[in-house]
Protein backbone atom coordinates (compact mmCIF):
# COMPACT_ATOMS: atom_id res chain seq x y z
CA UNK A 1 0.00 0.00 0.00
CA UNK A 2 2.58 2.77 0.82
CA UNK A 3 4.83 1.12 -2.14
CA UNK A 4 1.72 2.34 -4.03
CA UNK A 5 1.34 5.65 -2.69
CA UNK A 6 4.92 6.46 -3.27
CA UNK A 7 4.66 5.43 -7.01
CA UNK A 8 1.88 7.91 -7.15
CA UNK A 9 3.88 10.56 -5.18
CA UNK A 10 6.70 9.98 -7.96
CA UNK A 11 4.30 10.27 -10.62
CA UNK A 12 2.78 13.55 -9.30
CA UNK A 13 6.27 15.30 -9.06
CA UNK A 14 7.28 13.86 -12.04
CA UNK A 15 4.47 15.26 -14.35
CA UNK A 16 4.98 18.87 -12.46
CA UNK A 17 8.37 18.87 -12.71
CA UNK A 18 7.53 18.39 -16.45
CA UNK A 19 5.54 21.00 -17.00
CA UNK A 20 7.80 23.50 -15.09
CA UNK A 21 10.72 22.26 -17.68
CA UNK A 22 8.05 22.64 -20.74
CA UNK A 23 6.89 26.05 -19.49
CA UNK A 24 10.48 27.73 -19.17
CA UNK A 25 11.41 26.17 -22.53
CA UNK A 26 8.57 28.10 -23.76
CA UNK A 27 9.62 31.45 -21.86
CA UNK A 28 12.99 31.14 -23.08
CA UNK A 29 12.21 30.91 -26.57
CA UNK A 30 9.75 33.89 -26.43
CA UNK A 31 12.86 35.70 -24.96
CA UNK A 32 15.02 34.41 -27.96
CA UNK A 33 12.37 35.51 -30.65
CA UNK A 34 11.96 38.91 -28.94
CA UNK A 35 15.71 39.74 -28.39
CA UNK A 36 16.64 38.50 -32.28
CA UNK A 37 17.58 41.58 -34.00
CA UNK A 38 16.26 42.19 -37.30
CA UNK A 39 19.04 43.36 -40.40
CA UNK A 40 17.49 45.51 -43.52
CA UNK A 41 18.74 46.30 -46.14
CA UNK A 42 20.15 49.91 -47.13
CA UNK A 43 16.46 50.24 -49.91
CA UNK A 44 14.61 49.17 -46.89
CA UNK A 45 16.32 51.20 -44.33
CA UNK A 46 16.00 54.07 -46.50
CA UNK A 47 12.31 53.56 -47.39
CA UNK A 48 11.47 53.06 -43.93
CA UNK A 49 13.47 56.30 -42.66
CA UNK A 50 11.57 58.15 -45.62
CA UNK A 51 8.34 56.73 -44.31
CA UNK A 52 9.31 58.01 -40.52
CA UNK A 53 10.04 61.62 -41.57
CA UNK A 54 6.84 61.52 -43.49
CA UNK A 55 4.67 60.35 -41.02
CA UNK A 56 6.37 63.08 -38.32
CA UNK A 57 5.77 65.44 -40.94
CA UNK A 58 2.03 64.77 -41.48
CA UNK A 59 1.65 64.55 -37.77
CA UNK A 60 3.40 68.08 -36.75
CA UNK A 61 1.30 69.50 -39.81
CA UNK A 62 -1.80 68.26 -38.02
CA UNK A 63 -0.87 69.90 -34.77
CA UNK A 64 0.04 73.13 -36.06
CA UNK A 65 -3.56 73.34 -37.39
CA UNK A 66 -4.90 71.92 -34.73
CA UNK A 67 -3.30 74.31 -32.55
CA UNK A 68 -4.28 77.36 -34.92
CA UNK A 69 -7.95 76.26 -35.15
CA UNK A 70 -7.87 76.28 -31.26
CA UNK A 71 -6.71 79.67 -30.72
CA UNK A 72 -8.84 81.04 -33.18
CA UNK A 73 -11.68 79.45 -31.79
CA UNK A 74 -10.59 80.38 -27.59
CA UNK A 75 -10.15 83.77 -29.41
CA UNK A 76 -13.50 84.15 -30.86
CA UNK A 77 -15.01 82.84 -27.41
CA UNK A 78 -13.29 85.30 -25.05
CA UNK A 79 -13.92 88.62 -26.83
CA UNK A 80 -17.29 89.35 -28.03
CA UNK A 81 -16.35 91.89 -30.36
CA UNK A 82 -15.26 89.01 -33.04
CA UNK A 83 -18.60 88.11 -32.99
CA UNK A 84 -18.88 90.70 -34.86
CA UNK A 85 -15.86 89.94 -36.55
CA UNK A 86 -16.96 86.73 -37.55
CA UNK A 87 -20.26 87.84 -38.96
CA UNK A 88 -18.60 89.58 -40.93
CA UNK A 89 -16.12 87.81 -42.31
CA UNK A 90 -18.80 85.16 -43.10
CA UNK A 91 -20.63 87.40 -45.24
CA UNK A 92 -17.30 88.41 -47.26
CA UNK A 93 -17.00 85.26 -48.15
CA UNK A 94 -20.69 84.35 -49.24
CA UNK A 95 -20.46 87.92 -51.23
CA UNK A 96 -17.07 86.14 -52.86
CA UNK A 97 -18.96 82.82 -53.72
CA UNK A 98 -21.80 84.79 -55.42
CA UNK A 99 -19.09 86.28 -57.34
CA UNK A 100 -17.64 83.31 -58.01
CA UNK A 101 -21.16 82.04 -59.00
CA UNK A 102 -21.39 84.30 -60.96
CA UNK A 103 -24.45 85.90 -58.66
CA UNK A 104 -23.85 89.52 -58.42
CA UNK A 105 -23.12 91.98 -61.22
CA UNK A 106 -19.78 93.10 -61.38
CA UNK A 107 -17.58 96.12 -63.41
CA UNK A 108 -14.23 96.83 -63.79
CA UNK A 109 -11.63 97.64 -66.50
CA UNK A 110 -11.29 95.05 -69.31
CA UNK A 111 -12.11 94.64 -72.95
CA UNK A 112 -15.24 94.91 -75.65
CA UNK A 113 -15.39 92.49 -78.74
CA UNK A 114 -17.31 92.85 -81.24
CA UNK A 115 -17.60 89.75 -83.71
CA UNK A 116 -19.84 89.54 -86.96
CA UNK A 117 -20.92 87.58 -89.79
CA UNK A 118 -18.22 88.80 -92.92
CA UNK A 119 -19.60 89.85 -96.14
CA UNK A 120 -21.30 87.31 -98.57
CA UNK A 121 -22.46 87.23 -101.77
CA UNK A 122 -24.42 85.15 -104.69
CA UNK A 123 -20.91 84.15 -106.08
CA UNK A 124 -19.68 82.01 -102.90
CA UNK A 125 -19.83 78.75 -103.27
CA UNK A 126 -21.16 76.64 -99.54
CA UNK A 127 -17.77 76.39 -98.09
CA UNK A 128 -17.10 79.58 -98.61
CA UNK A 129 -20.32 81.14 -97.66
CA UNK A 130 -19.92 78.51 -94.07
CA UNK A 131 -16.33 80.47 -93.35
CA UNK A 132 -17.09 83.84 -93.60
CA UNK A 133 -20.62 82.78 -90.71
CA UNK A 134 -19.82 82.58 -87.17
CA UNK A 135 -20.33 79.43 -85.49
CA UNK A 136 -20.42 78.24 -81.92
CA UNK A 137 -17.52 76.61 -82.13
CA UNK A 138 -15.88 80.03 -82.88
CA UNK A 139 -17.09 81.69 -79.58
CA UNK A 140 -16.67 78.71 -77.53
CA UNK A 141 -13.18 79.22 -78.94
CA UNK A 142 -12.90 82.96 -77.87
CA UNK A 143 -14.48 82.47 -74.45
CA UNK A 144 -11.20 79.68 -73.87
CA UNK A 145 -8.74 82.33 -75.01
CA UNK A 146 -10.30 85.26 -73.03
CA UNK A 147 -10.38 82.84 -69.56
CA UNK A 148 -6.35 81.99 -70.65
CA UNK A 149 -5.86 85.61 -70.73
CA UNK A 150 -7.48 86.22 -67.13
CA UNK A 151 -9.94 87.37 -67.77
CA UNK A 152 -11.97 87.23 -64.29
CA UNK A 153 -15.62 87.95 -65.92
CA UNK A 154 -17.30 87.22 -69.02
CA UNK A 155 -20.67 88.33 -71.04
CA UNK A 156 -22.38 87.67 -74.31
CA UNK A 157 -25.08 90.07 -75.75
CA UNK A 158 -25.87 90.52 -72.16
CA UNK A 159 -26.09 86.78 -70.90
CA UNK A 160 -23.38 86.07 -67.88
CA UNK A 161 -20.99 83.51 -69.05
CA UNK A 162 -20.12 80.62 -66.13
CA UNK A 163 -18.61 77.33 -65.65
CA UNK A 164 -22.34 75.96 -66.48
CA UNK A 165 -23.06 78.03 -69.58
CA UNK A 166 -23.83 75.86 -72.89
CA UNK A 167 -22.45 77.61 -76.36
CA UNK A 168 -24.02 75.57 -79.49
CA UNK A 169 -25.82 76.12 -82.68
CA UNK A 170 -29.48 76.53 -82.88
CA UNK A 171 -30.57 77.61 -86.56
CA UNK A 172 -29.38 81.07 -87.62
CA UNK A 173 -28.52 81.55 -83.65
CA UNK A 174 -26.71 80.59 -80.95
CA UNK A 175 -28.18 79.61 -77.78
CA UNK A 176 -26.73 80.75 -74.55
CA UNK A 177 -27.71 79.86 -71.06
CA UNK A 178 -30.60 78.23 -73.20
CA UNK A 179 -31.53 82.14 -74.85
CA UNK A 180 -31.02 82.50 -78.35
CA UNK A 181 -28.92 85.08 -79.74
CA UNK A 182 -27.87 86.24 -83.12
CA UNK A 183 -24.91 88.01 -84.46
CA UNK A 184 -23.13 90.54 -84.32
CA UNK A 185 -21.74 89.02 -80.44
CA UNK A 186 -21.02 91.99 -78.14
CA UNK A 187 -18.38 90.25 -75.94
CA UNK A 188 -17.09 92.10 -72.80
CA UNK A 189 -14.45 91.06 -70.68
CA UNK A 190 -13.16 91.96 -67.09
CA UNK A 191 -9.27 91.63 -66.13
CA UNK A 192 -6.03 93.60 -67.07
CA UNK A 193 -7.29 95.02 -70.85
CA UNK A 194 -3.72 95.65 -71.85
CA UNK A 195 -3.31 91.81 -71.43
CA UNK A 196 -6.23 90.56 -72.62
CA UNK A 197 -6.04 92.10 -75.69
CA UNK A 198 -2.31 91.42 -76.22
CA UNK A 199 -2.87 87.83 -75.90
CA UNK A 200 -6.33 87.58 -78.55
CA UNK A 201 -4.48 89.35 -80.82
CA UNK A 202 -1.67 87.35 -80.71
CA UNK A 203 -0.85 85.45 -83.71
CA UNK A 204 -1.44 81.98 -81.96
CA UNK A 205 -5.00 83.03 -80.99
CA UNK A 206 -8.43 81.86 -82.69
CA UNK A 207 -9.22 85.76 -82.94
CA UNK A 208 -6.46 85.56 -85.60
CA UNK A 209 -7.49 82.79 -87.53
CA UNK A 210 -11.51 84.23 -87.91
CA UNK A 211 -9.96 87.73 -89.38
CA UNK A 212 -8.00 85.37 -92.21
CA UNK A 213 -11.96 84.03 -92.88
CA UNK A 214 -12.95 87.87 -93.40
CA UNK A 215 -15.12 87.72 -90.13
CA UNK A 216 -15.54 91.22 -88.97
CA UNK A 217 -13.49 91.76 -85.51
CA UNK A 218 -13.10 94.73 -83.30
CA UNK A 219 -11.65 94.46 -79.94
CA UNK A 220 -11.19 98.16 -77.79
CA UNK A 221 -9.67 98.48 -74.09
CA UNK A 222 -12.53 100.02 -71.92
CA UNK A 223 -11.64 101.40 -68.34
CA UNK A 224 -15.01 100.51 -67.17
CA UNK A 225 -16.71 97.23 -68.48
CA UNK A 226 -20.43 96.21 -66.64
CA UNK A 227 -20.95 92.51 -66.52
CA UNK A 228 -24.63 91.38 -65.46
CA UNK A 229 -24.91 88.65 -63.25
CA UNK A 230 -26.01 85.19 -63.72
CA UNK A 231 -29.85 84.77 -63.94
CA UNK A 232 -30.52 81.31 -64.35
CA UNK A 233 -30.59 78.31 -61.65
CA UNK A 234 -28.15 76.12 -60.39
CA UNK A 235 -30.47 72.76 -59.74
CA UNK A 236 -28.28 69.95 -58.37
CA UNK A 237 -30.04 66.57 -58.93
CA UNK A 238 -26.99 63.90 -58.51
CA UNK A 239 -23.71 66.01 -56.73
CA UNK A 240 -23.83 65.10 -52.24
CA UNK A 241 -21.15 66.19 -50.33
CA UNK A 242 -18.77 63.83 -49.60
CA UNK A 243 -18.58 62.75 -46.12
Amino acid sequence: MKSSEANIFLFIAALIIGILLSMNISISKGNVLKNKKVFLSTAQYQDAYNLRNKLRSEILGEMEKYNEYSNKLKKYENDDKNQVQVKNSISQELQQDKIILGKTALEGQGIKLEINDGPTNDGMDAFQYQMRIVHNTDIIQVINDLKNSGAEAISINGHRIIDRSEIYCSGPFLRVNGIKISSPFLIYAIGNKEVINSYMMSNENYLKLMIMRKIVVNINEMDKVYIPAYNGDYNLEFMKEDK
